[in-house]
């Protein structure tokens, strides 16, 4: 009988691939007397074989050093994201109009049960019936470390830094070049950031991520990604539900309908954020709002005047032209991306396709929608600025040195948008902030203070930057201060019933918008301070005195009874 002759393994030694040999079948302590030298002097012969050029230690230590850091493309983006962030921490002040009340809610959420705040005689929780409750819990957790001032520019920089990550992420699910990320910084500092709409701008990134990760999880189902595809989910519907609903589109365009057998484990990581939002249409006060609200939110404006006002929604943020002129050259650059890489070949996946109905449907909500929803204001004007940025996963980089210019204009062109930002950010707090920290030590700590903001604009950026500067009081010494969105359904912090400012219930609309307009005895004598900027309060006798007075601010004290 003849002998077969067992052949070697596919990774058995190959002194030309340089691979070594498997664990040897069958008997080893016989014969490793023997095999020991022969594998030693094989070795050795590898090491001086003219076919295999050692690797200059150079080369070797730029190897390490790319496998710790990662790619350069990986740099870039991290450096785009880093400095992306630079407007957050740059001033003390930012020039976003709804940013104090954001902190101060995160001081009453924070400090609720702190006496040294005097919170809890006015206020209640309303986490569980506010669609916002994730912002300010990360917050709050965050403040625990760095305190709430620190906390609040965390949370703008993981907006701004973050975005440029999250969507760096999704561009490399699409297989597409993450150098794209880049493209979104001119597009961080943006009409609806100006508004300090900030649970809504901090659902932008997670709404990316959680496209990426519906991307993978879609194309290559595991546990893991379904588990964390189930988190951002979930986290993006309590961070705003506008993002939350984009997302939405975004999935079930991705969504594996043409294999029936996959359509359960699909479902599965979605299921939690739906039955949240079931319960807050069918149980919260402000879900059932919303909902009752729909129908009129199709009520929308003329075509024609809502496409002239496109401008006034998406960047024209500065009273000057340079944002307009950053946001002209970002689109001359992304032409040109799309021109030079005409002829490459296209490897990304075909998911990228489906995620067009993002951009689709943001313009057809903004066409079609109008500005209020029940409470919610701003409601149609929010779809802009997410639909131009998820146009750039749909951009092409060019390859090679044509990429590398393209990139370096887009960089470059990143740069000098921060910059720009941070100087008229750096000039509002030095010509316009005035002694307004002043102001506020005038105040004894565990008042009621009324703002009468009459000067509410600046002549840096657009908008009203003071309307509620206010609310920066009671961040740092607690009280209560009036305008507040606490009479409202939506907020994370209600008044207690009965414990509202006069008259007793909401107040009127545009309360804030018309201090000239508040009556004399919805101020005293409940209010312990009127704080002002600008000219327009005279107190009659017997009810205000000027306390402390700036040069923009000043402080009105209550008379003694």
């Amino acid at each position: 009988m003849k002998r077969s002759v067992r052949r070697a393994p596919s990774n058995a030694f190959d002194r030309r691939a340089g691979g070594f040999p498997g664990r040897p079948r069958g008997p080893s302590c016989k014969f490793a007397a023997v095999r020991l030298p022969v594998f030693l002097h094989r070795v050795t012969m590898l090491r001086r074989s003219p076919g295999r050029s050692r690797r200059p230690p150079v080369e070797a230590t730029l190897a390490t050093l790319r496998a710790v850091l990662g790619r350069p493309s990986s740099w870039f983006c991290w450096a785009g994201a880093l400095l992306a962030t630079a407007p957050a921490w740059i001033v003390r002040y930012a020039p976003l109009q709804d940013l104090p009340f954001h902190v101060a809610t995160l001081r009453l959420v924070h400090s609720y049960r702190d006496p040294a705040y005097g919170f809890t005689d006015d206020f209640i929780w309303n986490l569980g019936g506010t669609q916002y409750a994730l912002y300010y819990l990360v917050g709050s957790a965050l403040a625990y470390l760095v305190g709430v001032a620190a906390a609040s520019v965390a949370l703008t920089s993981l907006y701004l830094g973050g975005t440029v990550l999250a969507l760096r992420a999704l561009l490399a699910a699409l297989n597409k070049d993450t150098r794209l990320c880049i493209f979104v910084v001119p597009l961080l500092v943006n009409v609806m950031f100006l508004y300090g709409l900030m649970p809504f701008v901090c659902g932008i990134p997670l709404m990316f991520a959680a496209l990426a990760t519906s991307v993978r999880f879609v194309e290559a189902p595991t546990r893991g990604r379904g588990a964390l595809l189930a988190l951002l989910s979930l986290a993006l519907f309590y961070t705003h539900v506008v993002p939350y609903a984009l997302f939405g589109l975004g999935y079930a365009a991705l969504f594996p309908w043409t294999r029936r057998r996959t359509w359960l484990a699909a479902t599965l990581p979605v299921v939690p954020s739906l039955a949240a939002v079931l319960w807050w249409i069918g149980l919260a006060p402000q879900g059932k709002q919303a909902a009752g609200a729909l129908g009129a939110a199709f009520r929308h404006s003329p075509y024609a005047e809502a496409m002239g006002r496109l401008p006034q929604w998406t960047m024209d943020v500065f009273r000057d032209s340079t944002d307009e002129w950053h946001f002209i050259a970002l689109v001359v650059v992304g032409l040109l991306a799309i021109g030079l890489s005409q002829g490459d070949p296209d490897t990304s996946s075909p998911a990228a396709r489906a995620l067009v109905v993002v951009p689709i449907a943001c313009a057809a909500l903004y066409f079609s929608t109008g500005s209020d929803l029940g409470d919610v204001w701003l409601f149609c004007e929010r779809f802009p600025v997410p639909g131009m940025m998820s146009v750039i996963p749909l951009l092409r980089m060019p390859r090679g040195l044509r990429g590398v210019i393209v990139s370096g204009m887009a960089l470059a062109l990143a740069v000098s948008s921060t910059v720009n930002v941070c100087d008229h950010f750096i000039r509002f707090q030095l010509e316009e902030v005035g002694d307004f920290d002043e102001a506020i030590a005038a105040m004894e700590p565990r008042k009621r203070v009324a703002a009468l903001i009459y000067d509410k604009g600046s002549a840096i950026v657009n908008n009203a930057p003071f309307l509620h500067f206010g609310s920066y009081y009671q961040a740092r010494k607690g009280g209560l201060v009036m305008f507040s969105y606490s009479s409202f359904l939506f907020w994370p912090i209600r008044f207690r019933p009965g414990h509202f400012p006069p008259p007793g219930t909401r107040p009127r609309l545009r309360w804030e918008w018309t201090p000239e307009s508040v009556p004399m005895q919805e101020l005293y004598p409940y209010y312990d301070y009127v704080l002002t900027r600008g000219g327009g309060f005279s107190p009659p006798p017997g009810t205000f005195h000027l306390a402390w007075q700036g040069q923009r601010w000043s402080v009105y004290a209550r008379d003694s009874r």
